[in-house]
């Protein structure tokens, strides 16, 4: 189970990822962020809070860091799609001029 450290409130999500709530929204109906509902106390009379999974932001962050991306297209990091391509494979695949 996440920890209380691994939540961000909506507000804080957009911080961290430079954009603003309606963005943070979209990013949820998309899929790319999870949104966690919390009970306080466990108990049935505490307010119904909603948190963002830290992990999610901290992928997204990530995704989106030019150093990030250098190292996957450099081939240091190796990640498959769905159809089980790599940046490099693909760039391979593509004749110089």
């Amino acid at each position: 189970m996440a920890g209380k450290k691994d939540l961000l409130s909506t507000d804080a999500a957009a911080e961290e990822l430079g954009v603003d709530a309606a963005e943070v929204d979209e990013l949820i109906e998309s899929g790319d962020l999870r949104k966690i509902w919390h009970r306080a106390g466990n108990s049935s009379e505490a307010p119904l809070d909603s948190f963002v999974l830290g992990s999610d932001v901290k992928r997204l962050k990530q995704q989106s860091d030019p150093k990030y991306l250098a190292k996957i297209v450099s081939g240091e990091i190796q990640e498959e799609d769905d159809d089980g391509d790599t940046p490099r494979s693909l760039a391979k695949s593509i004749g110089r001029l």
